[in-house]
């Protein structure tokens, strides 16, 4: 008896084991879940209630598109943290828990965060540019971070004098306002707050236009309309300026009204066929927010297909990897923030359209701070020259100051001394010895500084050091005024790109480099640097593109429009192109910007 009642026990047993083990696998593997459940957070019940409706209906068209079975709970997320943290609990306490909540707005997705963590939720934010990151490996964000956006208002409004602020009086509105303030602290006249379901503008109005602002900034969403019609009836001439969630509408109603404001806005790929989906079912374009809702969910989506359920192994699909979807190219770094191009925007004839003046702009200011580094180099350079008169170009004494000028140049490879036959004597840093004894006294620097006695830029050679580069040459002179060689810098292979991939990061742009010979020293797109343009095979079935080369040559400025393939070099595409000159000592380099159309 005692031995059937062992074998019953033992049978009842190994029947819990085996099913314990199936459920703890089950939870590692995509069948789990017949039909996994997503949450969704909108500010339904907000002043952003209209981007919460678009938002809603990007996912159910992103949903439209996908045969993997899902189901969608929304649920409202109110105005602030407090509503957005009862939605959920609601979601996190049903018998079916969600495995992943997306949410919308900073205060919603910064509330949210820590709790999905300790819950074991993977999490979305959509919307979403301020994030407190307390949980790492659970978060993925698709907007882009409010530094990215108030770095390139700032630069914009560094132009003007006087600031008058408009914002919401929320979270979004108030960092705003402070970030404005620290940034130009005298320039900033006014600041004022406002209720979006009151809209009781009219005395904070009437104060700012007593002070007669030359720049009004608008921190607002639908209600910027309004807003623009009450400034301008009352005599409020100040350029406007505004953020992302202004983009709406109702600015386009009375273009009389906010004809000329301009605002930051992310790019995305307006050509991507969720824009034709949502047009035809809608009626209207969609905005940012839709676009980024339905990359949101479309990715998620094809991670949940690939049987990826855990918030770990779903963060790690996003985190280090690249994208294209509706908002284009983009980019999720470790922390599972998202990065992609960044914009000016205007309203021009009652549309929405592209911003043109920043494009200069940012031509302008890459162009100056190239020259800017040329100048310091030249000076530190010229300083070297009149040190190593006294010591030689050989030698310890030498050696330490060429390792002196090295230090102080960002920018430098190696910064080498160069003796009257045009040989390597001496080279800071150490490490790169074995350059000593070369001789470049080919080289076309080398031969204009031995026949002018004067500085020189050489144009993008191939160095010794085994890559094209450019080379910045002081002829050095004894204190009986003898020729006795010269001391160079040379800058890293990357010293363009690096100064032009700061600069356009932001941007749906392309910089390059090109030479008057036609030469390309820098481009987006490796394969291009070192190809001439009129000679290379690449380039000879693109007539514009060759015509607007020969003007890039011809003249030191100037603008056009050709045919080539797109940045990603794969379709052919209608662009732009803008260029100015920069160089030193008689050697020019074209710097181009080009945009497609």
């Amino acid at each position: 008896m005692f031995g059937r009642f062992f074998m019953i026990v033992m049978s009842v047993l190994f029947v819990l084991v085996a099913l314990s083990s199936s459920v703890s696998f089950a939870q590692d593997s995509a069948t789990e879940y017949d039909k996994p459940v997503i949450g969704v957070i909108l500010p339904f019940s907000s002043a952003f209630e209209d981007i919460a409706i678009e938002q809603q209906r990007a996912i159910n068209l992103a949903l439209s598109k996908s045969d993997v079975p899902v189901e969608i709970i929304f649920k409202d997320g109110g105005a602030d943290k407090e509503s957005a943290v009862q939605a959920f609990h609601e979601l996190a306490g049903l018998e079916d828990r969600p495995l992943a909540v997306i949410s919308c707005s900073s205060w919603a997705s910064d509330a949210i965060h820590p709790l999905a963590a300790e819950n074991g939720i993977f999490h979305i934010a959509i919307g979403s540019a301020a994030l407190n990151r307390t949980h790492s490996g659970n978060t993925v964000r698709f907007t882009l971070d409010a530094e990215d956006e108030q770095q390139q208002l700032a630069e914009y409004l560094s132009s003007f004098e006087k600031i008058a602020i408009m914002a919401m009086d929320n979270d979004l509105g108030n960092s705003w306002i402070s970030h404005i303030r620290h940034s130009f602290p005298d320039q900033v006249a006014a600041a004022h707050v406002y209720d979006p379901q009151k809209m009781d503008i009219h005395e904070k109005l009437a104060e700012i236009q007593a002070i007669d602002p030359d720049v009004l900034v608008l921190i607002s969403a639908g209600e910027a309309a309004g807003i623009a019609r009450q400034a301008r009836k009352i005599g409020i001439t100040a350029q406007f300026v505004g953020t992302r969630p202004i983009e709406r509408a109702e600015l386009l109603a009375e273009p009389e009204y906010a004809n000329g404001l301009v605002y930051t806005y992310p790019s995305y790929n307006t050509k991507h066929e969720f824009s034709g989906m949502y047009r035809g079912k809608y009626g209207s374009d969609p905005g940012f927010f839709g676009v980024e809702a339905f990359d949101a969910v479309t990715t998620l989506l094809q991670f949940l297909d690939k049987g990826f359920v855990r918030p770990a192994d779903l963060f790690q699909s996003y985190a280090g990897r690249k994208f294209v979807g509706a908002l284009g190219e983009i980019y999720f770094n470790s922390h599972g923030d998202a990065r992609y191009p960044y914009l000016f925007k205007q309203i021009v004839d009652g549309r929405f359209q592209v911003a043109e003046f920043q494009f200069p702009m940012l031509l302008e200011k890459t162009a100056q701070q190239l020259e800017d580094i040329f100048r310091e180099m030249d000076q530190d350079i010229a300083l070297t020259a009149r040190k190593l008169s006294k010591t030689g170009l050989a030698g310890e004494p030498a050696a330490l100051i060429l390792q002196e000028l090295y230090a102080k140049n960002l920018h430098a490879y190696n910064c080498v001394t160069v003796d009257a036959e045009g040989i390597i004597v001496n080279v800071a840093p150490a490490g790169y010895l074995d350059v000593i004894g070369e001789d470049i006294s080919h080289q076309e620097q080398i031969v204009r500084l031995h026949s002018t006695r004067q500085p020189v830029l050489s144009q993008a050679v191939k160095m010794v050091e085994g890559f094209v580069g450019i080379d910045l040459e002081h002829p050095v002179f004894s204190p009986e005024n003898q020729f006795i060689g010269s001391v160079s810098i040379l800058a890293k292979p990357d010293f363009f790109g690096s100064i032009i991939s700061q600069k356009v990061s932001n941007f749906p742009v392309e910089m390059f480099v090109i030479q008057k010979d036609g030469v390309m020293v820098y481009d987006i797109n490796e394969q291009e640097i070192g190809k001439n343009v009129f000679l290379d095979p690449l380039y000879q079935t693109y007539p514009s593109l060759l015509a607007v080369a020969r003007r890039i040559a011809a003249e030191p400025d100037g603008r056009g429009r050709y045919r080539f393939l797109d940045k990603n070099m794969r379709e052919e595409v209608v662009k732009n192109i803008l260029w100015t000159t920069v160089g030193l000592h008689g050697t020019e380099y074209r710097l181009a910007l080009a945009f497609e159309e």
